[in-house]
């Protein structure tokens, strides 16, 4: 029994992140110390 309910939480959850990822899209910065959007900017300049 605790293991179907483990099992459903995270199917869930992965439904609902996969559902907001589609909705909003990918997000433009990732957490954490790597920025992204800095080395493409400076890829600009």
């Amino acid at each position: 029994m605790r293991k179907r309910l483990v099992a459903w939480t995270i199917l869930t959850c992965a439904l609902l992140a996969v559902a907001v990822w589609g909705l909003l899209g990918a997000p433009d910065t990732a957490p954490g110390p790597h920025l992204p959007s800095r080395s493409q900017t400076a890829a600009v300049r």
